[in-house]
């Protein structure tokens, strides 16, 4: 997400399912960095930490992302799917859309 995105770039991804679930894939590919298809809790503090870099906010605590793993982590395996992952994704693009 590096990547400045305009206003309507980002609503046009969040009002296209298929885009939306691009974006989503490509990200929680790029984050799944042990190729395990779950997200655990170093991967995740990994992408909140770069996600916060590039929309200007504070690094994440661990209690941060402790808080984030147990919101998102739905069904309480400890570790985030893809379908929980596009949950975070959403609220990332949604701020980053108020943001420009």
């Amino acid at each position: 997400m590096a990547t400045i995105m305009s206003k309507q770039e980002i609503e046009a991804i969040l009002q296209n399912e298929q885009k939306l679930n691009e974006v989503v894939l490509a990200a929680f590919n790029a984050v799944d960095v042990d190729g395990s298809g779950f997200i655990d809790e170093p991967e995740l503090k990994q992408v909140m930490t770069g996600v916060a870099r590039d929309i200007g906010m504070p690094e994440p605590s661990d209690t941060d992302v402790r808080e984030v793993l147990r919101e998102l982590d739905t069904n309480k395996d400890g570790r985030i799917s893809v379908d929980e992952f596009k949950v975070l994704i959403r609220q990332v693009l949604e701020l980053m859309k108020e943001g420009s």
